[in-house]
């Protein structure tokens, strides 16, 4: 597929960039957009089809894909028609703010035979990608240990953030805790966290420091720090990692990776002026080439499942299970 015609559903924080990039994209031919907020119309072209609902788009449209960038707890609704008219849908993450939403809409778009991919930009960081090539070429031979550290003081605008009652988990550390299972190719056995708000906080109604430790089906052992109050030390949005295996260690920061062998330095990565892919290449090449997107919805679902096993852990003081956490 080539010279889709798309409809961009929400104009807000990340809306906005949205239309920008898709304007500009040479695999789209047009891009119609759906918005509530009237007022926003002034912030695009004033040739671009504008709508207040995405049913009222898609039959005078007739688009080829769905671009959901709504805020999280309208995610389900904005799939559901999407669904109902057999569209492919690329979504913002989280799949929806509910976890039993998430499952359900998961399970529609697999029974209906629809694409449905998660904008899971951070995958597609070329750094990013040069550790996932790394690691799956076994240089540093079989993997033991993570550490991540993510470090940063920012205050979110957005209004959805304060809803949540994790934010930096399930706003910011759910891609941290994505790339955990996209670097390893192992997935959470045991997760133990704590969700907390340091002295000073900007924010009393959600959580902005996380502190997780997590053992991997392949026997790796994972922790996590992350702070959206640090007033020291600032990491990229995908934090700084290091990787420990039997014949090496990676160490990726502030777009450099190095890879060390033997306790010195074997060779530097560094990526300043690198492009990065785009989820949205990604979406576009699955389509044409016929198969499920990466990462698709239900290699998504796994990922929002640990989000929601460590809320659950820190909620109750514990270590759970991931497997169990949604028996319960």
């Amino acid at each position: 597929m080539s010279n889709l015609k798309v409809v961009l559903v929400g104009l807000g924080n990340f809306g906005s960039g949205w239309y920008r990039r898709l304007r500009r994209h040479p695999g789209v031919q047009a891009v119609c957009v759906v918005e509530a907020n009237a007022q926003l119309r002034e912030t695009i072209d004033s040739e671009t089809p504008f709508y207040s609902t995405l049913k009222e788009a898609i039959i005078s449209e007739h688009p080829d894909i769905v671009i959901n960038v709504t805020p999280p707890h309208v995610h389900t609704a904005i799939n559901e028609i999407a669904f109902e008219h057999g569209l492919p849908v690329l979504c913002e993450k989280p799949i929806s703010d509910d976890i039993m939403d998430a499952q359900y809409i998961v399970g529609q778009a697999e029974l209906k035979n629809i694409p449905f991919m998660i904008s899971e930009n951070y995958r597609f960081f070329a750094p990013v990608l040069k550790v996932k090539e790394l690691l799956d070429s076994g240089t540093i031979g079989h993997l033991s240990s993570a550490h991540i550290e993510f470090d940063r003081y920012h205050v979110v605008p957005v209004p959805y953030f304060n809803r949540m009652a994790n934010g930096l988990l399930e706003d910011v550390a759910i891609h941290h805790f994505d790339m955990i299972r996209y670097f390893t190719g192992q997935e959470a056995v045991k997760v133990f966290a704590v969700n907390s708000n340091p002295p000073g906080s900007w924010t009393e109604t959600t959580t902005i420091h996380l502190s997780a430790w997590m053992e991997l089906d392949g026997g790796t052992i994972v922790d996590y720090h992350g702070s959206m109050m640090a007033k020291g030390k600032v990491t990229e949005w995908y934090g700084d990692w290091r990787f420990e295996g039997a014949e090496g260690a990676i160490v990726l920061t502030s777009n450099r990776v190095q890879l060390i062998k033997e306790g010195k330095a074997d060779e530097v990565y560094t990526f300043d002026g690198v492009g990065n892919v785009l989820s949205i290449d990604e979406f576009l090449a699955a389509l044409k080439e016929k198969r499920e997107p990466r990462p698709s919805g239900r290699d998504y679902l796994k990922s929002q499942i640990l989000v929601h096993a460590a809320a659950v852990s820190s909620r109750d003081g514990k270590m759970v299970s991931v497997e169990d956490v949604l028996k319960k």
